[in-house]
């Protein structure tokens, strides 16, 4: 085959009856490839195939979205048991003001019981 023939012969500028029986045939087989190539990239499924890849997508993003639910409603639970729960409970049962004073009232007795009295 000549490659300057064939591609004469694809753009136009030679006939068919200029071109040797070689690339003749290695036009058929061009063209027959074309042809496969085409009809396999513009394969088009049909409309029960496309529902049910449709449906398996769309149940997979809907798995999704309820695990992002759960999760967000068990966190959401989980810092309301963290900081909602322990604020009831008190721990401090005698006011500040007296817990002080008996500190400094027995800081006082120590420094007086250490001056040798």
């Amino acid at each position: 085959m000549n490659e300057e023939s064939f591609q004469k012969f694809l753009d136009g500028e030679l006939s068919k009856d200029q071109v040797d029986e070689k690339t003749r045939e290695e036009v058929k087989v061009y063209t027959t490839a074309l042809q496969l190539m085409k009809a396999r990239y513009e394969y088009r499924p049909s409309e029960a195939f496309e529902k049910r890849v449709l449906t398996k997508i769309r149940r997979k993003k809907e798995i999704f979205s309820e695990l992002l639910i759960a999760v967000s409603v068990v966190a959401a639970l989980f810092v309301l048991t963290l900081n909602v729960i322990p604020s009831r409970i008190q721990l401090t049962t005698k006011p500040q003001q007296a817990s002080v004073s008996e500190v400094f009232d027995y800081l006082s007795l120590v420094k007086l019981v250490g001056d040798g009295f």
